[in-house]
């Protein structure tokens, strides 16, 4: 997955000459619930759901066409708890939340009608979870994979999205009980930001 990461980001600086239209946008979201699917041996299947959340981001485009930009971002998306502490049971105060770096891509679909352009948004990258709990040596990050996807508006520079993205992580602590347990974290985000043109 490193290498496949590493090519992404060379193409986006390959394919970003000088003349490239940049545009450069910051965000902020409400995520609206998100959930964490656990997958343990034999494929036994727990799902469990947080309270909403908020996140913040970046994204450089170069636009190399006129309605298609690529280009890199990041995003971080604040700790929320479970809900009613349904994680387990044993523990208090369990959180997650993960930062993410990704490779984007922003296919313009309409421009100049009611809005000033509707597009779409591809992410894929490397997510980075942060686990909490009240249990001290149940603490901590896993690295995985990272994708997204939306529909934006942009209107005289500030833009909303609507955007799907997941995380994969796996715990992998030797000594931990649920070690090579797999993860999934699904999230729905509506974001809010400005776009600076360059």
């Amino acid at each position: 997955m490193k290498k496949l990461l590493a090519a992404m980001f060379l193409a986006v600086a390959m394919v970003a000459p000088a003349f490239a239209v940049m545009e450069f946008d910051v965000k902020a979201g409400y995520i609206i619930e998100p959930t964490v699917t656990e997958t343990q041996p034999g494929e036994i299947k727990c799902t469990y759901s947080q309270d909403p959340s908020y996140s913040i981001g970046a994204d450089l485009y170069f636009f190399v066409i006129d309605n298609l930009g690529i280009g890199v971002g990041g995003s971080y998306i604040f700790n929320s708890e479970f809900k009613g502490n349904d994680w387990h049971a044993w523990a208090d105060d369990v959180k997650a939340g993960s930062t993410n770096i990704y490779a984007t891509v922003k296919p313009v679909l309409a421009e100049n009608g009611m809005v000033d352009r509707v597009y779409l948004v591809g992410q894929l990258g490397m997510g980075i979870t942060e686990f909490s709990s009240d249990v001290d040596d149940y603490n901590f990050s896993e690295n995985g994979l990272y994708w997204g996807a939306g529909l934006g508006i942009e209107k005289a520079n500030i833009i909303v999205e609507l955007l799907y993205s997941v995380n994969y992580w796996e715990h992998n602590d030797d000594a931990a009980w649920n070690k090579g347990w797999s993860y999934t974290t699904r999230r729905i985000a509506v974001n809010v930001g400005y776009k600076f043109g360059f």
